[in-house]
Parts: structure tokens; sequence; C-alpha cells
């Protein structure tokens, strides 16, 4: 992917104030394109996002077109179904190893003692989670790419049909508008589909689960979900239109922010990125190599087990 697409990126949207602010300021003439795909068989409920929107909106309409493709190419859904089992098993195994390296780590961390420095073994128990998380990137990557030269998704009719009429579609529009939601889907859809390489140089702004899955990898994460063990895990890399930064979209509420041994190893283990706060007045704008901010300061989740201002 171009790193020269312009592209804005936003917190969660609950009355789309960032987003209006953005489209404003960049003064679009021509309609821009939805893709809702992420609220799944509520993508054309898109009226509160329209008439926010100062420009028309033009809906591709992702979610539908690819369970209409599910119809029409049975062997399609099959063979993703057999790859999606693949990456479940992976996952549940993936998840019990994680959840006793990080119950170790997060121990280490919090142990204080003047005897003797621990720094080693905290960085040692990070490493070892860190080439988890690298593994099991590598063998999700390994799983999809074996089933898409099985399926070589871009040549098969139906696909090749919806790909020529969403082509039609974003040769008029000015800019991508990717909504939050199911991020997986999300991903997949725009995997399916190949909007964003229809044209590499049109603006893309996404927001919440949208901006996630634009980024170099998807990472699950909530502290206290409603089942689950409640930790950060990988899910699989994501389209990779930028690398530097990891969005947290409504990380205040997700993660428990005031607990310093679990942003310090949050943000140690994915030190390779600027883990970024996403809140409802985020606006990170990129430019060049960097990024720049409007409205509200940025924060990141800092080594020191606390926020901090981004350093962008």
């Amino acid at each position: 992917m171009s790193n020269q697409r312009p592209l804005t990126l936003l917190g969660p949207q609950p009355e789309y104030h960032s987003l209006r602010h953005v489209i404003e300021r960049a003064g679009f003439e021509g309609p821009v394109a939805l893709n809702t795909s992420g609220w799944e068989t509520e993508e054309s409920d898109d009226e509160a996002l329209r008439a926010a929107v100062p420009v028309d909106c033009v809906n591709l309409n992702l979610f539908a077109r690819s369970e209409q493709l599910f119809t029409d190419d049975k062997e399609l859904i099959e063979t993703l179904r057999a790859r999606q089992d693949e990456l479940r098993h992976l996952r549940d195994v993936y998840n019990d190893r994680l959840e006793y390296m990080l119950t170790a780590a997060r121990k280490v961390i919090r142990k204080q003692g003047a005897l003797i420095d621990l720094t080693r073994e905290r960085e040692s128990a990070i490493e070892m989670i860190r080439q988890l998380d690298r593994e099991y990137l590598l063998r999700t990557e390994q799983i999809i790419d074996r089933y898409e030269e099985q399926l070589n998704t871009s040549a098969r009719p139906a696909v090749e049909h919806h790909r020529r009429e969403i082509a039609g579609l974003l040769s008029g529009v000015s800019a991508i508008l990717i909504s939050g939601g199911h991020v997986a889907i999300i991903l997949n859809r725009l995997k399916i589909f190949g909007i964003l390489e229809m044209n590499p140089q049109l603006p893309v702004i996404a927001w919440s689960g949208g901006a996630m899955a634009l980024s170099a990898e998807v990472i699950f994460f909530h502290d206290s979900p409603p089942q689950g063990a409640g930790n950060a895990e990988v899910l699989r890399a994501g389209m990779g239109l930028f690398g530097d930064v990891l969005p947290l979209p409504s990380a205040r509420t997700r993660l428990k922010l005031d607990d310093r041994a679990r942003v310090e190893l949050f943000a140690r283990r994915f030190d390779r990125y600027k883990c970024v706060v996403f809140d409802p007045a985020t606006i990170l704008i990129r430019s060049g190599d960097g990024w720049v901010t409007e409205e509200a300061p940025v924060e990141q989740l800092g080594i020191e087990g606390c926020c901090v201002e981004a350093a962008l």
C-alpha cells in the first residue's frame, strides 16, 4: 500500500463530529464512498452518517455483496469456512499459551524488591510474549496465503463482477470512509473486494474499527470483557496502510489505565508501535513520514505504566 495516500484516522464517532470537521476541512466537492461493512446486516442503516457528512454518499454495500457472493460461489464460502476453522483452532492454542505468559509477566513486573534489579527478568518475560505473537502472526498468514493460493479469489467470476461494479462507483468519488464495527469483517471485505488497490491515491478516512483494520497488525484488547480472559491478543496482519501507530479506540473504557503493570506490559509488548489512545475527538492526519493532530491532545500508552503525550 502506498504511504503517499492521504489518510486520516479518527476515534469512535458516536455523533460524527470529528468526521464532519475533517471532511469540511478537506473541501471534498464530489461524493464520498462508504464502507460500513463492519455494521454487518445493518450496513445500510446509514442515515445518521449521511446526515452528518456534508457531501453526497455512495454506500459500497460490501457486507451485502459478500453475502451474495457466498450464495453465488459455494466453493468460496465452503473454503473460507474451512480456513476459519483452522484459524480458530490456532487462535485457541495461542490464547492458552498467551494467558500463562501474560500472568507470569505481570507478576514479574509487579515485584518490587530492593535486593536485586529485575530489569533483565522483566524484559525476558515480555520478549517471550513478543516471540509468541510473532510466531502466531506468521502462522496465521501462512494459513491465509495457502487458502488464497487455492482460491485465487480475485480471478473468480463472481468476485470479478463485484469488483468491476465497485471500481465504477469509486471512479466518481473524492474519498473512501471506513466506519467502525466488527474489525475482522471489515478486514476480510477489504481483502476480498480489493477496494484500496483500485485507486491507491484516493483519500481514506477511517474511524474506530476501520482504523484498526488499516494498521500493520490488528490487536484485540479489552481488560474486562463480558467473557474471556481479558488479554490483548494479535488477530492477524491488517491492511498495512501505516506501520507506526497502533490505534486503541475507546481505550479509556476498555483498558485499566490506572493499572500501571498492565499498561507497562501492553506498551512494552507492542513497543514497535505508538499505542495511541483514540478518543471521539482524536484526529490523526498523515503528513509525510509522520502525523499531525487536530483538536484534542493525543496520548499513548507509555512504558512507564501510564498515558503520556504521543510523540507523532
